[in-house]
């Protein structure tokens, strides 16, 4: 028995010697693990059009093939500079909030929506080079920052933001409801966050939480 243990001590103090080896790598970071999670959201609920960019356009291709018509021709011009995968994260504050993306939704939420894409690339070079075309993607694009500015409100571009160099923030108020964007590359991902009659300081902690887990 004693030399049994004297054995596993040994064991256990080589396995301690050698923790590269035999520690559990950290997973890879995906579009759909840096995407807002319910803890980024409060008061907000998942909606079911959340998805992956190829679940989103499979939906779109029978529901809506207008959308999905410009979507996907985007979509492969975004491929082509890159991009290996996407993923389209929304919330609503109630049902009827997230029906508001459906065909058949008036378009404006009455209670409060949050919406984020976030897209990988081979690499920091493909993404900083994508960000900076102003590409377009499921409607994230410049023209919101655009709007933001077209209505008063305030844009802050660059370090300033929080977010790193290649970022951009934007919120303002329109017809009585509030807008918030954000868009930046960091590493190998440009994400895009945008948020209707959500306080911009809850839509700012969940741009911030988003870019913290980009590694």
């Amino acid at each position: 028995m004693g030399r049994a243990l004297s054995g596993l001590v040994i064991m256990l103090a080589v396995m301690g010697c050698q923790p590269s080896a035999l520690m559990a790598k950290d997973k890879p970071v995906t579009a759909q693990s840096i995407a807002p999670q319910p803890g980024d959201v409060s008061g907000l609920q998942r909606c079911a059009e959340s998805g992956d960019v190829k679940a989103v356009l499979l939906d779109e291709r029978s529901s809506n093939p207008e959308a999905y018509a410009l979507n996907s021709t985007e979509w492969q011009q975004w491929k082509s500079q890159g991009a290996l995968e996407a993923y389209f994260a929304v919330y609503g504050r109630t049902a009827s909030d997230c029906d508001a993306l459906s065909v058949s939704g008036t378009g404006a939420p009455s209670g409060g929506l949050m919406a984020a894409l976030i897209v990988k690339f081979k690499s920091e070079a493909n993404a900083a080079r994508t960000y900076g075309a102003n590409s377009t993607l499921f409607g994230f694009g410049p023209r919101d920052i655009t709007f933001i500015k077209l209505v008063g409100g305030s844009v802050t571009t660059g370090s300033d933001t929080g977010l790193g160099p290649r970022s951009v923030i934007g919120s303002g108020s329109a017809a009585g409801a509030t807008y918030y964007f954000a868009f930046w590359q960091n590493k190998m991902f440009d994400s895009f966050l945008g948020a209707y009659d959500v306080a911009s300081a809850d839509a700012r902690r969940a741009a911030n939480n988003v870019n913290k887990r980009i590694r």
